[in-house]
C-alpha cells in the first residue's frame, strides 16, 4: 500500500524556472503495477476552469492484492494560476482511504497576502511564500509545459510539502519509442536528479504527439521494489 501511495503522489509529482504557457488539457487512464504485478487503476485529468484557473485531478484505487482488500483509494486535486510568470499552486487537496483509516493533506496559497500553509494530520505549517510555488502533484503539469515550450536539459522546481519547500531537479534523459497500450509512442524520458544517497530513481515518459501527456511513470525504491504507472487510454 505504501508503494501504491507513492505512485499517486508522483502524479502526479513544482514551479518552472522559466515561464511557459499551459500544457494541452487531457484525460487519461493508467494501470498501476507493483514489482511487475498489476495492483490498481488511475485517471489523471488536466483542464481549464471557467474562471481561467487550471485544475489537475488524479483519482486512483487498488483493484488487486492486499491494497484492494483494504479498499485503498486516493484522490488529489491541484488548482493552479497560470500567468506570465508560469504556473503557481493556489490549493492542493489529498485524501486517501484504506480500510477504516483516512488521511488528508492540504496546501493553501494566497498570492495577495504572500502566504502558504500546509496541513497534515491537523498540524498546520506556515511555508515560505514564492511566486513560483507549486505542490508536488502539479510537477507533471509544469514539466509538460516546459516540454511544450521547447525546454530541454535540466529543469528546477520549487515544491511545497507538508513541512517546507524544496528544490526538485529534473533532466531530459533520452528520446525513445515506447511500447504502450495505445501502440508505440514517440516519447521523451525525464529523470529526477537527487542529491542524497537514498537510491530512489524516478523516470517519466512524455508523449511527443499527444501534447506531452505522461505515458508512463516508474519509481525505483532503495530496497529494489518498483511502482509503475502505464497509460491504457486517452479520453
Amino acid at each position: 500500500m505504501r508503494l501504491f501511495a507513492i505512485a499517486l503522489a508522483l502524479l502526479l509529482p513544482a514551479a518552472a524556472a522559466t515561464a511557459a504557457a499551459p500544457p494541452a488539457p487531457f484525460s487519461a487512464d493508467y494501470a498501476v503495477y507493483q514489482d511487475g504485478q498489476p495492483i490498481g487503476t488511475g485517471r489523471i485529468t488536466l483542464h481549464r476552469l471557467p474562471d481561467g484557473r487550471w485544475e489537475m485531478v488524479t483519482r486512483s484505487e487498488a483493484t488487486q492484492g492486499v491494497a484492494a482488500l483494504a479498499g485503498v483509494r486516493r484522490e488529489e486535486t491541484s488548482v493552479l494560476a497560470w500567468g506570465t510568470g508560469g504556473p503557481q499552486s493556489l490549493s492542493y487537496d489529498m485524501r486517501q482511504k484504506a480500510a477504516w483509516n483516512e488521511r488528508r493533506e492540504t496546501l493553501r496559497v494566497d498570492p495577495a497576502r504572500r502566504t502558504a500553509t500546509a496541513t497534515y494530520k491537523d498540524q498546520r505549517t506556515d511555508l515560505p511564500w514564492r511566486a513560483d510555488l507549486l505542490d508536488r502533484h502539479a510537477v507533471t503539469a509544469a514539466l509538460m509545459a516546459e516540454l511544450t515550450a521547447g525546454r530541454r536539459g535540466e529543469m528546477e522546481f520549487a515544491v511545497a510539502d507538508r513541512r517546507g519547500v524544496e528544490t526538485q531537479r529534473y533532466r531530459t534523459a533520452a528520446n525513445v519509442r515506447l511500447k504502450t497500450a495505445l501502440g508505440t509512442e514517440r516519447a521523451i524520458r525525464i529523470e529526477r536528479l537527487r542529491d542524497d544517497d537514498s537510491g530512489r530513481v524516478t523516470k517519466i515518459w512524455f508523449a511527443r504527439n499527444r501534447g506531452w501527456l505522461p505515458l508512463r511513470i516508474k519509481q525505483y525504491e532503495s530496497d529494489g521494489s518498483t511502482l509503475d504507472l502505464r497509460i491504457t487510454a486517452v479520453r
